[in-house]
This record gives structure tokens, sequence and C-alpha cells, in this order.
């Protein structure tokens, strides 16, 4: 399946929230509450007034047809060159290499347009998808933080990783 990243577009509003209320992903995204239409409308908007200078973005993963995921930037620091990066694929269109395609396409892009000099990102332990698509593309574990997160009675440890640009 070939795909492309593009800007988020206020037609994406119902796609993010059925993405951003999908409690399966509470666990990594660290979200506590359902958000409404409104409070995404907003964010889009934000996303396309602000851009970096809010220190994060979000981007929209597609086909030619659809939407089928999100990568965002978080943590964005000019001065270092540095940023954090998630990626969160829907449901029906995991387990298809999205996630590993759009995690290359985006490295070039930051290298090359937003000029960074390293990206990293936190992996729970048990998610072992996204170690793999992440591993793939040379992130390398560099620590550790111990019973880090908290979801449902458990805590689960966390890695961080990450990609320095040569």
């Amino acid at each position: 399946m070939k795909i492309k990243i593009r800007e988020l577009e206020l037609d994406d509003a119902n796609f993010i929230l059925e993405i951003e209320n999908n409690k399966s992903i509470w666990k990594v995204s660290n979200t506590t509450e359902e958000y409404n239409l409104r409070d995404i409308e907003i964010f889009i908007s934000k996303n396309h007034l602000e851009g970096l200078s809010s220190g994060q973005k979000r981007w929209i993963i597609a086909t030619k047809k659809e939407a089928v995921g999100c990568i965002d930037i978080f943590d964005y620091d000019a001065i270092n060159q540095r940023a954090g990066i998630g990626i969160v694929i829907h449901p029906k269109f995991q387990n298809q290499k999205i996630g590993q395609q759009a995690l290359a396409l985006f490295i070039k892009y930051a290298k090359k347009t937003i000029k960074l000099h390293q990206l990293y990102c936190t992996i729970l332990e048990d998610n072992i998808a996204s170690k793999l698509i992440f591993e793939k593309q040379g992130f390398k574990i560099t620590g550790k933080r111990n019973d880090w997160t908290y979801f449902e009675n458990y805590y689960y440890d966390e890695l961080f990783y990450q990609l320095i640009f040569e």
C-alpha cells in the first residue's frame, strides 16, 4: 500500500476524533478522557496556525483514498535540533507495514525540511510492534524507565529510543 504524509485538514476531524477516543491506545497516549469534535477542530486549527512554534505538530498518514494514521512531533527543540516522535495507525490498517513506511518517509522529512539532528521516542516495553518499527529504522535504546506508566492497575516499563542523524 502506497502512503503519503500530509498536513491536517478540517475534514480529518472525525478520523482524529476516532483515533483519540480509541481507548485501546490510551495506554500509550496517556489520554484519560474523551475528546469532542469541537476540541479536535480547535486542535487542527492550532496545528495550522502555530506549526512547530508550539513545540508539537501532527500530520496525517494517508493513501490516495483515505487517512490511515497520524504522525506527531512533540517536544520540538529548534536550538538542539531534536524532537520526540509518535505514530498511531488506525486499527483497521495495522499489520500492513504502514507505520514502517510512514516512519521512513518522516525521517527523511525531519532531516531535510525540519533540519533535525535527532528524533527520539518512548515505547512501553511490552509494545513489540512499535519496538520493531522503530528499531528497523535505526532507533537505538538509550535508556529505560522502570514502572513509568500506570494503566489499569499495572505499571509498565518504558524504553527510551534515539535516532541520531549522520
